[in-house]
């Protein structure tokens, strides 16, 4: 299903004190790897395609650094409560749905939104609420709770943007932890769906949660590393090579089993590595059926894998080694492509091409190969 976010408002909440967190800064400008919490929030949400973003704050640190110019601003409230009304009755931004998140909660993948895009999609609900089940023994007053029923309730929740807004300016009564409260009070009246989800959505509060989840973090990021090297041949007409994807004019031929694109086989190896799962040549042997057969079919597969195990390209970096063609001629071309296929950015990937130096069989320009290192998490 194509994710559809052109009627979609996503609001998020920055808006808090951080008291309990204890720290002189606002905890949403905590740094986690190279971006604050707030920008690691921000940029998967553009990520995935929302255009219509509406930011509540308070602390002018908080925007300080962001480009601002793609973002709604909205002042926050002296509560949490407030602070969605003010973003749901000032806005102007017009839209069918909204997304209300807590920024504390950190979106380290893309997984739950596209799931509550899809939700949201199906046009059979008011409001849609994120959960995951409670594990541990829960106790009152030396009483066990049974947890069976319980739910760990998550943001971002999903609204008919009309509808939630309307609840938001007839209550007087509550200081709301959740906008769900508002329809959970009336189950007959609005159609509520509760969405399990298994995922690491980590709210930050104290400073001791900013250290589990870099510590989760760490342990997520993984590596791989994938080579290709192919015989090359020369030959008198002008025939048509695949380097990333694209074609190449060149009066060389690359003789290999498929169709010889050394850059996407060592992309599919590295990606295969970094899962711990076997090489290319495992699950794409050399038989008939592979013969000639296009390389981009491979690296489907290796992408299939990385998303199946909830993990995403962090950063790439690509190594051609060839005296013949000369890769900085399609530098351009190849770099364009290989952020469609990845569905990565520019800024995550580089692509590096030297020669051998007219020395050894590569530089005898009798083969080309390509290194492919990887991370991701």
């Amino acid at each position: 299903m194509t994710l559809k976010v052109s009627n979609i408002q996503f609001v998020i909440l920055a808006a808090g004190k951080s008291a309990r967190f204890k720290s002189k800064n606002n905890k949403l400008l905590s740094k986690l790897e190279d971006k604050t919490i707030l920008e690691h929030n921000i940029d998967l949400i553009e990520k995935i395609g929302f255009k219509k973003i509406t930011l509540v704050f308070k602390d002018k640190k908080i925007i300080k650094n962001l480009i601002t110019s793609r973002i709604e601003l909205i002042k926050g409230g002296k509560t949490r409560t407030l602070s969605v009304k003010n973003a749901l009755i000032k806005s102007k931004i017009k839209a069918k749905y909204v997304f209300i998140h807590d920024a504390a909660r950190i979106l380290s993948t893309d997984k739950l939104l596209k799931k509550l895009i899809n939700e949201a999609q199906k046009n059979k609900y008011d409001c849609i609420i994120p959960f995951s089940k409670c594990n541990d023994t829960v106790v009152k007053k030396h009483e066990n709770i049974g947890r069976e029923n319980l739910k760990l309730i998550k943001t971002p929740q999903v609204f008919i943007k009309n509808k939630i807004t309307f609840l938001h300016k007839k209550n007087n009564i509550y200081e709301l932890t959740d906008d769900s409260k508002l329809m959970r009070d009336n189950p007959k009246e609005y159609k509520i769906r509760y969405m399990l989800d298994n995922g690491f959505n980590f709210k930050v509060t104290y400073k001791d949660d900013l250290e589990i989840f870099k510590n989760n973090l760490k342990q997520k990021t993984r590596v791989g590393l994938g080579y290709d090297i192919h015989r090359i041949q020369k030959i008198d007409n002008i025939n048509h090579i695949k380097l990333g994807g694209i074609k190449i004019k060149s009066k060389i031929k690359i003789l290999s089993h498929s169709d010889g694109d050394v850059i996407l086989h060592a992309i599919t190896d590295s990606i295969l590595g970094a899962l711990s799962l076997r090489d290319i040549g495992t699950y794409f042997p050399n038989v008939k059926i592979n013969k000639n057969r296009d390389s981009i079919e491979f690296l489907n597969f290796a992408i299939k894998k990385l998303k199946s195990k909830d993990f995403r390209i962090n950063n790439i970096d690509l190594m051609i080694v060839s005296e013949t063609p000369k890769i900085n001629l399609h530098y351009k071309k190849i770099l364009k492509n290989l952020t469609k296929i990845l569905d990565i950015d520019k800024n995550q990937i580089t692509v590096k091409a030297t020669t051998n130096e007219k020395s050894g069989l590569i530089g005898k320009s009798k083969f080309i190969a390509c290194w492919s290192n990887l991370s991701i998490n």
